[in-house]
């Protein structure tokens, strides 16, 4: 059937007759051993327009094959049987020459994957020899032609030998024979790649692209598509040097050269699971449309590297064409010099690596089309360097770590940016005992100090783990004590080549000027966070110069955001990068350092001053001398806006501001007059106090009669409001005296109308209620007519320590308007009721004395409405527990003791947290009684027992 369709006995031709039956021995020899209908045959022969007498002829062509194929002649030897609905050609092995071919080809086929070329190319030609033409080359029906691909056949045999003879060297005549294929067959991608491959062996690789582009140019124009992998990969064999690989395989595409470029993984990794597995299914997206790209970045020592080695060895076996890596800082040659390593990687051979940028970027991306290799590109210090070094394929992978927030990263296209944070406690504990050897049970407090003295940072966690596992006669609390020194912290974190400082040094040292002097006076900033207006005080320029500096900063990771506060952005330094700063200024000329300070203490004071103005006040304020820097109005409005919010964000740094003032010989009570109002409010007596005792100190050593007077008589205040009247009355005598040292106009006392009072408890009561609604309202100014007229009403009442309160407010008032004579009355008359009350003194307040007095009277609905009002308007955690000793008052009166326990416990709880010792051994004295009561004499002995209770 190979050529002309015959048959042959005993090598003597035979007579088969004319077309019409060679068709129907063609159509049962490519069915045999299978049933060809009767039907098929009719269509074979007339094409669709049978003669009236079809099965006659039909049956005598069958009968004539009969007869020729049966031996002697003999139909019922011949080979072909009737079988419904038609008829079966039944052959043997070695009978038909097809059937040879395809068994040649086969084993010919077997050599070439056993490795034997030589066998097989012997096979394929005897195979090859047996075509005398197209198949049935004489049978002009479509059907026969459309019975199998013939050509196909014999195409790939021919191909099969070009390969066995490639892999044996015989490349001479097959450029001639397989061009000739190509002119016959241009879409044939394997004869393309056969004369691509004999070429470039032949020394031709001009040539041999020149075969590429014309079969790439054809399959676009006319089919839209590309090559296929296998042809793309030779041509990029043979572009970069490779003249043609020894296996057929590697002829049709197989790469030839793998990289493993990665470093070891990190030994030790701990933490960070939850990034690492959301990362993971990044790398894994087997529906991602554009290479996967992930930017990694973070200060120095976080741990950027170790995490994405962790990563990437974790997906090596998904990327199995290759990985690549490269350090890109301190590179001269910048990605140029990288990509032509990684070209050497790829298999280029140095003369075939392109001499620009753009070249080496477009072959390197050509190798990486149709492979999935991992990119890991650590310490980038631009974006811009890594554009060439990206790939196109989408099943190549990118990740990069960068010490900088990369420009433009995070936006649509651009890579998948995550910060590395600090590790958290726990974690970070892992990895010191990992590294140091420690036990898990051992010393657990004492590393969790280590990691918080390391802020988090994996490399001075691991620095630190190596020192005490160096020093066999260290403790960790000997490491403890060794790190809590801020001015070694960092000399103790350096071990061997590793250290942190270094870490932080390079990221200084790729600042400019501008930029590195604002990152050394961070480190003047006693808090490592701050707010966004900071800078500017501290360089002493434009608010928008600092801005854009402190921006810088962030860019290179020195300085992190921290949120948004009251005035806008927060931002914060890590502890051991501000250690380092404070390192680098402490290098500064000293009169750097100051003004620097005494602008930071003056912004401080400004912003502190605008934000107590948005505060009402109950006896005015002293005039304060101007600051020495001015925050920017849109600051300072906002702190103004809101100010109690701004008081409790700012708190820690403001008490530290007062406290340094006077180390840099600046005004400290202005900043601690601005706090008043806000501790007032807040009920942090304490502190309030503190910081009026650091102001006045400044004062004093200052000889600053004006602020000395300020906080003398805002102690008076600040000491009876925690109840601590005798306190303030030591500061009282000095504060008269200082405030009628101060320059001042005339005033002349005001006398206070007398007027008549039918209910005086009723009308304290309500007079007291309206100063608190007004404060609570926020109204400024004219308290001190409700003051003096609820003065005269407490006395009129019998009630001290609601008059005591009255008088310190009016007094106070007095001294701010210069009226001294006022002053002095009132101070008189306070003495004369502290001397009445004897040592009972400490054991009232206001609101518990006024509800006291209403209980006495049998006013029992108003002392209750007092106290429910005051726990549910009140900020005063102060006034919450007197309103429930007052309510626990009432319902013992009423004769529910079990209330009253439960009303003195509740306020118990708020004296104790509040650390008022008197209150905390009144109320328990009250829940002592009140156990005896209902017979619980174990609990009224355990209250009884209370140290607190021990005095006299």
């Amino acid at each position: 059937m190979l050529g002309p369709v015959s048959a042959e006995r005993s090598g003597r031709p035979l007579d088969l007759g004319g077309p019409q039956v060679r068709t129907v021995l063609a159509l049962l020899l490519l069915e045999r051993d299978r049933v060809v209908s009767v039907e098929r045959l009719v269509d074979a022969l007339w094409e669709g327009d049978p003669p009236n007498s079809w099965r006659v002829q039909l049956q005598g062509m069958v009968s004539r094959l009969r007869r020729v194929l049966g031996a002697g002649g003999d139909r019922a030897s011949a080979p072909i049987e009737t079988r419904p609905p038609g008829y079966r050609l039944r052959i043997s092995a070695g009978q038909l020459d097809l059937e040879d071919f395809r068994d040649e080809v086969r084993r010919a086929r077997e050599r070439l994957a056993a490795g034997e070329p030589g066998p097989a190319a012997a096979l394929l030609r005897t195979a090859l020899a047996r075509w005398r033409g197209p198949v049935c080359a004489d049978l002009p029906s479509p059907y026969v032609r459309r019975a199998a691909d013939w050509e196909e056949l014999r195409l790939a045999a021919v191909e099969d030998r070009v390969d066995a003879d490639i892999a044996l060297g015989r490349h001479d005549g097959l450029v001639v024979e397989l061009r000739a294929m190509v002119r016959d067959h241009p879409l044939r991608e394997r004869c393309r790649g056969q004369l691509m491959t004999v070429l470039a062996r032949a020394g031709r690789p001009a040539d041999a692209l020149r075969v590429f582009r014309d079969v790439r140019d054809r399959m676009v124009d006319e089919l839209g598509i590309e090559p296929s992998t296998g042809l793309q990969q030779l041509h990029r064999a043979i572009l970069t040097g490779v003249q043609g690989p020894d296996e057929p395989e590697a002829v049709r595409g197989r790469p030839s050269v793998v990289p493993r470029r990665l470093p070891a993984d990190v030994p030790g990794h701990v933490g960070r699971e939850g990034l690492l597995s959301e990362l993971s299914a990044v790398l894994a997206d087997p529906a991602r449309t554009a290479p996967a790209c992930v930017a990694v970045t973070g200060p120095g020592g976080i741990g950027k590297t170790a995490f994405v080695l962790r990563l990437a060895h974790a997906h090596r076996a998904a990327y199995g064409d290759g990985q690549l890596y490269a350090r890109l800082r301190g590179r001269t040659g910048g990605p140029a010099e990288v990509l032509a390593g990684f070209l050497h990687a790829l298999g280029v051979p140095p003369a075939g690596v392109p001499s620009g940028l753009d070249e080496r970027a477009a072959l390197f991306r050509e190798l990486l089309a149709s492979r999935r290799v991992l990119i890991v590109l650590d310490d980038v210090a631009d974006l811009a360097d890594v554009e060439p070094l990206l790939p196109a394929e989408p099943r190549c992978a990118v990740l990069l770590t960068s010490r900088r927030r990369l420009p433009g990263a995070g936006a649509a296209g651009g890579p998948r940016v995550v910060t590395l944070e600090a590790l958290p406690g726990e974690a970070g504990a892992v990895l010191f005992r990992s590294i140091a050897g420690v036990k898990d049970d051992e010393a657990p407090g004492e590393i969790a100090e280590i990691v918080r003295l390391c802020g988090g940072l994996p490399l001075a966690i691991r620095i630190a783990a190596a020192r005490l596992a160096s020093r066999p006669g260290w403790t960790v609390a000997d490491l403890v004590r060794r790190l809590a020194s801020h001015r070694d912290r960092l000399d103790w974190l350096q071990h061997g080549d590793l250290g942190v400082r270094a870490s932080f040094q390079d990221a200084y040292d790729a600042l400019t000027g501008d930029q590195r002097r604002l990152f050394r006076h961070l480190g003047l900033l006693e808090d490592a966070e701050f707010p966004a207006w900071v800078p500017g005080a501290l360089l002493g320029g434009r608010a928008e110069t600092a801005e854009r500096l402190l921006n810088d900063l962030v860019d290179a990771h020195l300085v992190e955001p921290a949120g948004r506060g009251v005035t806008g952005p927060r931002y914060r330094v890590h502890d051991l990068i501000h250690l380092l700063a404070r390192e680098l200024v402490g290098r500064d000329d000293a009169p750097s350092r100051r003004g620097a300070v005494r602008r930071l203490l003056g912004a401080w004071q400004d912003i502190t001053v605008a934000a107590d103005a948005g505060l009402p006040h109950w006896y005015g304020l002293d005039p304060v001398p101007d600051p020495l820097w001015t925050v920017p109005e849109e600051a300072r409005a906002a702190a103004r806006a809101d100010p109690l919010t701004w008081f409790d964000e700012e708190r820690p740094h403001l008490h530290a501001q007062v406290r340094r003032a006077g180390d840099a010989d600046c005004h400290a009570w202005p900043l601690a007059q601005s706090l008043t109002t806000y501790f007032d409010i807040r009920g942090r007596y304490d502190e309030w106090v503190d910081v009026l005792h650091e102001g006045l100190r400044v004062a004093d050593r200052q000889d600053d009669r004006r602020g000395a007077a300020c906080m003398l008589g805002l102690l008076v205040d600040a000491e009876g409001s925690r109840l601590d009247l005798g306190a303030g009355l030591q500061h009282a005598d000095r504060a008269m005296t200082t405030y009628q040292s101060l320059p001042h106009p005339p005033a002349e006392r005001v006398p206070v109308p007398s007027r008549p009072l039918f209910d005086p408890l009723g009308t304290g009561r309500a007079l007291f209620s309206l100063c608190l609604r007004r404060r609570e309202r926020g109204e400024h100014g004219g308290y001190l007519p409700l003051f003096e007229e609820a003065r005269q009403a407490f006395e009129a009442c019998g009630a001290p320590m609601s008059e005591l309160w009255m008088l310190k407010n009016c007094w106070l008032a007095y001294l701010k308007q210069g009226r001294m004579a006022d002053g002095a009355a009132c101070l008189a008359r306070g003495l004369t009721i502290l001397v009445s009350l004897g040592d009972d003194f400490e054991t009232g307040s206001v609101i518990g004395e006024i509800g006291a007095l209403l209980a006495g009277q049998g006013r029992h609905g108003e002392a209750e409405e007092l106290a429910r009002e005051t726990l549910e308007r009140s900020p005063h955690p102060w006034d919450e527990a007197a309103a429930l000793d007052i309510l626990a008052v009432l319902a013992r009166s009423a004769g529910d003791t079990h209330a009253a326990i439960d009303a003195h416990l509740r306020a118990l709880a708020v004296w104790r947290r509040l650390g008022v010792r008197v209150r905390v051994a009144h109320t328990m004295r009250a829940l002592a009684r009140l156990c005896e009561e209902i017979g619980d004499t174990e609990a009224a002995e355990l209250y009884r027992s209370d140290p607190l209770l021990a005095g006299p």
